[in-house]
């Protein structure tokens, strides 16, 4: 997959820290699993999750941290490149702190369902935390077009649900494949998204508190940005993301985001 952006500058100086983090410890973990392998130790037992290891052996780490291990590498390299197209995007709006608390939080609820459908096996990946990402990047960018294979244009609106319905249609295939846990992270970013922070749905986090304002007058008798041109601006973001904004847009959007809610 790949994205038609011109928002997506992957090199640029605001490339975000929580994904760059991200795949940071992947590709550690990664690399310590190789080398523990070499040595004999069982890093990816102790790390990885088995549900009844969680609850009889009380290893009650690995709901956490079997996210960060994989089954090798074109296993981890297709889940870290999804976290860094689509992660990026949606990091950028919602900051570093909220953004490790999404992806952890899918990673988490893709981890139950193991307890329910695979609970004497062993589950390593981020597939479920990256299925979560994909979900959020779906529902604040829905008209993005991703090329599927590098060539088809898809978008994203359509793309991702259908990559989810393919996951509960596998759902308890057996095939060394983890779909509830796919399932489980997209599904807990759903409701993540639509029952916890609704806010985020707004990508700038700007769109429903500045509808709700009244065109005021600053100090000094300058007139704010007109509702309509904020409208406009927060709808080129949703379309192209902020990279597409010119230096004057960029500018009344900041004004309008540190601007004193007025009263309805």
């Amino acid at each position: 997959m790949s994205f038609r952006t011109s928002t997506y500058r992957p090199f640029d100086a605001t490339f975000p820290e929580g994904v760059r983090l991200l795949l940071i410890v992947n590709a550690a973990a990664f690399v310590l699993q190789f080398l523990s392998s070499s040595a004999g130790i069982p890093f990816t037992e102790l790390l990885g999750l088995r549900p009844a290891d969680v609850l009889v052996r009380l290893r009650l780490w690995q709901p956490l941290t079997y996210m960060f291990l994989h089954g090798g590498f074109f296993h981890l390299f297709f889940n870290l490149l999804v976290l860094w197209m689509m992660g990026s995007e949606v990091e950028r709006f919602w900051g570093k702190r909220e953004f490790l608390r999404y992806y952890l939080t899918c990673g988490l609820g893709a981890a139950a369902l193991a307890f329910a459908f695979a609970y004497g096996s062993l589950l390593i990946g981020a597939s479920g935390a990256v299925f979560g990402v994909m979900v959020a990047f779906a529902l604040m960018f829905p008209d993005r077009v991703i090329y599927l294979w590098f060539v088809v244009p898809v978008p994203a609106k359509v793309l991702i649900p259908v990559l989810v319905a393919m996951e509960f249609l596998f759902f308890m295939r057996m095939d060394g494949i983890a779909h509830f846990a796919h399932v489980g992270g997209a599904l807990t970013g759903f409701l993540y998204m639509r029952f916890g922070w609704r806010d985020r749905l707004d990508p700038s986090g700007l769109v429903s508190r500045w509808r709700r304002r009244r065109l005021r007058v600053l100090e000094g008798g300058r007139a704010q940005p007109a509702e309509e041109e904020i409208d406009r601006i927060l709808d080129k973001i949703s379309r192209s993301g902020l990279a597409s904004l010119t230096p004057e847009e960029s500018r009344l959007l900041e004004e309008a985001s540190r601007r004193p809610r007025g009263r309805p």
